[in-house]
């Protein structure tokens, strides 16, 4: 049985569903369903570690962000319908700047489907502009580097 969340690697798990409706004309998970897969699984991130489930900039300063970058290798293919182990891993935390890495995996962890390195920007919530995350949210996150 897998447990969800964070683990004692410093990793954190999350098991997520794929649905028929997401294949694609081979009858696989199409590739925009990844990064669904992956915007869901960090958000169950920040949930857990920061305690605030909210998108709303003044509540939750931390979790108002842009995608800087997003690279995803396609290893072997997700047949739906099943659960996906996605496997979120901090590898870097800067001022503004935080990269997780993922792993798409079957419950076992037998099969890695994909894997994916994704780096956010923290903006602030009235200038839009680039911003430093909290002292708490840059803390939490140092203590799961690797």
């Amino acid at each position: 049985m897998t447990l969800t969340g964070l683990q004692s690697d410093k990793t954190f798990v999350v098991l997520m569903k794929t649905w028929f409706d997401q294949t694609d004309g081979l009858g696989i998970l199409h590739h925009s369903h990844y990064v669904l897969l992956m915007e869901r699984a960090q958000k169950i991130f920040f949930v857990s570690l920061m305690g605030k489930d909210t998108i709303d900039p003044a509540v939750a300063p931390d979790v108002y962000v842009v995608v800087r970058d997003l690279q995803i290798q396609y290893l072997q293919p997700i047949k739906p319908e099943c659960e996906v182990k996605i496997i979120q891993r901090v590898k870097k935390v800067r001022a503004a700047g935080l990269t997780v890495d993922f792993e798409f995996r079957n419950t076992d962890s037998t099969i890695l489907y994909a894997k994916a390195s994704r780096t956010v920007c923290r903006m602030d919530g009235q200038t839009h502009q680039p911003a430093e995350w909290s002292d708490e949210f840059r803390a939490k996150h140092e203590a799961l580097l690797g």
